[in-house]
């Protein structure tokens, strides 16, 4: 009995589950931008003990979770559907560059993080350079 309703249970989750649009690839872009604002804030203006670019760098993080649990091809134009592994690739080059740049601002080494974070960007726009339109 218990097995049915926990298979009964399971299969409504998988109904229910909301597909990842162009909606959320949109709203998750602006976060990671938002992330990227927050760190470049955090070097001009210096927040306290660097709390902007780690609070900038696990909003990024958070984004390429996010990011890792979908499947890029079915979000690539047609033209573009063999570069999937590019994309993976930069997502975990990102997630990287983001764990050493939170890892710098606590060792407050901020010549490494700003090297991350110009890493990170250029993980970005060489990403959207090459799959956008």
């Amino acid at each position: 009995m218990k097995k049915i309703v926990l298979t009964m249970l399971i299969m409504a989750g998988l109904l229910c589950a909301e597909s990842y649009t162009k909606a959320d690839r949109i709203k998750d872009m602006h976060k990671m931008a938002g992330g990227m604002k927050l760190i470049q804030n955090g070097f001009l203006y210096r927040c306290p003990e660097h709390s902007c670019l780690i609070d900038g760098a696990e909003r990024i993080l958070g984004v390429v979770k996010t990011l890792e649990t979908q499947e890029m091809k079915d979000f690539l134009p047609e033209d573009q559907k063999y570069a999937y592994k590019f994309g993976q690739k930069s997502a975990r080059m990102i997630e990287l560059y983001a764990k050493d740049l939170i890892d710098s601002a606590k060792s407050n080494n901020m010549d490494d993080a700003l090297e991350d974070y110009n890493q990170i960007l250029r993980q970005c726009a060489s990403c959207h350079l090459r799959l956008r339109k």
